[in-house]
């Protein structure tokens, strides 16, 4: 896989991996795992909302009348 970064981004990899000790790629590696599952989370909660609002429409309809 090959990876295009802008110069201001790549500099700042470079800088950060360099204090931290690891590979630039070992540290875009965590940041994607980290992002998809944070998305992940987000799309699951998502899910659980939708159902939940469909599932006790009438419910909340009635609380939100009283």
């Amino acid at each position: 896989m090959t990876l295009r970064l802008e110069e201001k981004v790549e500099a700042r990899l470079e800088e950060v991996t360099s204090q931290l000790g690891v590979s630039k790629n070992k540290f875009i590696e965590a940041a994607i795992v980290e992002k998809l599952n944070r998305d992940g989370k987000s799309l699951l909660a998502e899910k659980i909302i939708d159902k939940v609002l469909s599932r006790d429409a009438e419910v909340l309809e009635r609380l939100s009348d009283a």
